[in-house]
């Protein structure tokens, strides 16, 4: 009896539908770890040789090896063009003064694809900690669910760093639950709530998120702590890829949607388009060196995008215009077909 041959092309078709099914399901079917784990845990970025794939786990578990993301191991020829437009209006804008160096991380949800301009750049994150710190709080909550209610007092004031973008501030004498504390440190940015935070924080816990993230141990006192873009967009990413807090933790830390700074990516964005997003700034005004980062989650149709952009320039508002400017290109080229 003559056996029918199968072709090669369906042959690798079926082998790279696998690898897409087992993705989604690994992805969906995740849910999280929780406040116990094992603090040893460790993220390994991995290249599958076959298909490119980069992949970043959890280590640290005996039975289990948690995925916290997987993207392709180059970047994205599909966003070359894109990428080349942003160069453009950077080394335009470098050249006549308006900042002297950015960096820029895209990443498609959807597919993973991916570009990165000016990698080896580092910055001070300044404001942009604030989201691993809500992190921390959230894995607390996940071990006991009334921390988030839990009452501090604000009783002092400190000499805290100069914010040039600020709104709603807590007052000093009143009282504050956890939760709302949370919310005046991320809609508002507030200093003040942060420091309250920070003093009552598990900063065990918060050193490990980072760790856990393969990013170095963090001093919250240590002004010339330096992180790079791309190193700072494993924070929303695995909150958008709910790979490292539970659904709901994750659910609840996209509060960030409720951000009000929009002089930076929101400025040029039409205002239906949903934004889960944090500002930082960082400066020395005895140098005039100053700057502007902020990292966000585009809720773009079904074409939701992390563009996250560190800059550095010699005034906030300046480089708050470039943000603005970057952040059009990159949505006019991916709102393409929406």
């Amino acid at each position: 009896m003559l056996t029918k041959r199968v072709p090669t092309y369906a042959v690798l078709l079926s082998v790279a539908s696998g690898i897409v099914l087992t993705f989604l399901f690994l992805s969906k079917n995740n849910s999280g770890v929780t406040a116990h784990e094992a603090s040893a845990a460790k993220v390994v970025t991995e290249n599958t040789p076959d298909n490119n794939i980069k992949q970043s786990r959890q280590k640290g578990f005996e039975l289990i090896n948690p995925l916290l993301s997987v993207n392709p191991g180059k970047e994205s020829a599909n966003l070359s063009s894109l990428k080349a437009k942003i160069m453009n209006l950077v080394d335009d804008d470098k050249r006549q003064g308006l900042l002297s160096s950015a960096s820029v991380y895209i990443c498609t949800f959807l597919n993973g694809e991916w570009i990165y301009l000016n990698p080896e750049e580092q910055y001070h994150p300044g404001s942009l900690m604030k989201v691993p710190v809500l992190m921390t709080w959230l894995k607390e909550a996940e071990a006991d669910p009334q921390v988030l209610n839990r009452k501090i007092s604000f009783a002092k004031t400190e000499n805290l760093p100069t914010q040039t973008f600020k709104d709603r501030c807590i007052k000093l004498g009143q009282t504050y639950t956890v939760k709302e504390l949370l919310h005046y440190m991320i809609a508002y940015s507030d200093n003040n709530a942060t420091h309250i935070l920070n003093e009552n924080a598990d900063l065990n816990m918060l050193k490990k998120i980072f760790t856990d993230l393969n990013s170095p141990e963090p001093d919250l006192h240590d002004k010339n702590y330096l992180t790079s873009a791309i190193r700072y967009s494993d924070f929303f990413t695995v909150l958008y890829n709910s790979s490292y807090l539970s659904r709901k933790s994750s659910e609840y830390a996209l509060l960030l949607t409720e951000c009000d700074f929009k002089e930076g990516l929101l400025k040029q964005i039409p205002p239906t388009v949903k934004v889960a997003h944090k500002f930082g700034e960082w400066g020395d005004y005895r140098m005039n060196i100053h700057e502007l980062h902020e990292s966000g989650i585009f809720y773009l149709n079904n074409k939701p995008y992390l563009l996250t952009i560190m800059a550095k320039g010699n005034t906030s508002k300046e480089l708050a215009m470039e943000l603005g400017k970057i952040s059009k290109i990159v949505y006019d080229h991916l709102s393409v077909g929406n």
